[in-house]
């Protein structure tokens, strides 16, 4: 009994086919690229299972428009991996930065030609007095009390 159960079980599941998924109509990958963007959520990713479900044969009965299609959705520039700058956004950053580092010159330029004299503790006098000062006073002798540069 044993053995006509093991046959049996042999026999049907010799007879039984797997069938492999049929191909994709060339209307619904071709031009994926330029549609992606604007097909809704549900057909999106019922699209990735049909693929999932084709690309489970081998890779020489896919149709080229399906090969296109799977390498897009795996490697395309969609979603996370969407560029972070349009293309004019480059040269934006440029001159901005362009400006702005002119805008500083300007105003630091502007500050010294405006700016009085040096001031008086700036002059090595000054810091001549001083370091006599500390000498006076025993300054802490370890790390040196100079003031002159």
């Amino acid at each position: 009994m044993l053995r006509q159960t093991f046959a049996r079980s042999i026999r049907f599941n010799s007879t039984v086919a797997k069938t492999a998924p049929r191909a994709l109509s060339n209307a619904y990958v071709n031009q994926l690229e330029a549609r992606w963007e604007t097909l809704p959520q549900a057909d999106q990713s019922a699209l990735i299972n049909d693929l999932k479900e084709r690309m489970k044969i081998s890779w020489g009965e896919l149709t080229p428009a399906e090969k296109k299609a799977a390498y897009y959705i795996s490697y395309g520039e969609w979603g996370p991996r969407a560029p972070l700058y349009s293309p004019g956004d480059k040269s934006k950053v440029f001159w901005g930065t362009m400006i702005g580092m002119f805008a500083g010159l300007v105003i630091f330029v502007g500050l010294k030609t405006f700016a009085g004299s040096k001031s008086v503790t700036m002059n090595r006098e000054w810091h001549e007095k001083s370091d006599e000062y500390l000498k006076s006073q025993n300054a802490n002798p370890f790390t040196g009390y100079s003031q002159v540069q």
